[in-house]
């Protein structure tokens, strides 16, 4: 298949315009497009949670948000614009996440989302939907399923033995020397 985004990439939203960006397209892609209540997609847990951009070239073109529970990273408020919706541009976007979260030391995640979007998931990482029972949401079409899954580890976790100074780096870059670091 030709690689018809050959500019896609994901950024952590570590600065005020990445965070913007995420808002946007949720507000975009749930509030606009579905009718989906502003209170339910911008809930208390933005506070608590990485959110990560995709931008084709400097465009915004999709989002999500990753809690992190003791064991597990839970993907929330996945979304893409209507032309960015293609099963390989989700994939592609969604797998450059993985790095990320198997750096934090996680092998499991998890999401939950409407019958279509869980199958999508399950073909998608070769994921899996869970037994336990839906969750109905007000608002909602459909109730949410539960899909989890393990992803490959990472080599170079951070853990407390990383370096001091990687710890006090910026999320996700934490290989590079920050600007208030001293030589």
């Amino acid at each position: 298949m030709v690689n018809k985004y050959p500019n896609l990439r994901c950024q952590v939203a570590t600065t005020p315009d990445h965070v913007r960006d995420a808002m946007i397209l949720r507000s975009i892609c749930f509030v606009h497009e579905h009718g989906i209540s502003p209170s339910f997609i911008f809930d208390g847990n933005d506070h608590q949670a990485t959110h990560f951009v995709f931008y084709d070239g400097e465009e915004p073109v999709g989002s999500l948000r990753i809690r992190w529970f003791a064991d597990f990273a839970k993907y929330e408020r996945t979304c893409f614009r209507e032309k960015y919706r293609h099963p390989f541009t989700v994939k592609r976007c969604i797998q450059m996440t993985f790095d990320h979260v198997a750096r934090k030391g996680y092998t499991k995640v998890l999401t939950q989302a409407e019958q279509r979007l869980a199958r999508l998931w399950t073909i998608l990482f070769d994921l899996e939907i869970v037994d336990s029972p839906p969750v109905e949401i007000a608002g909602h079409p459909e109730p949410y399923l539960t899909v989890v899954g393990t992803i490959p580890a990472s080599s170079d976790p951070i853990t407390m033995e990383s370096s001091s100074a990687m710890l006090l780096r910026i999320e996700g870059q934490w290989d590079a020397p920050s600007s208030f670091e001293t030589a």
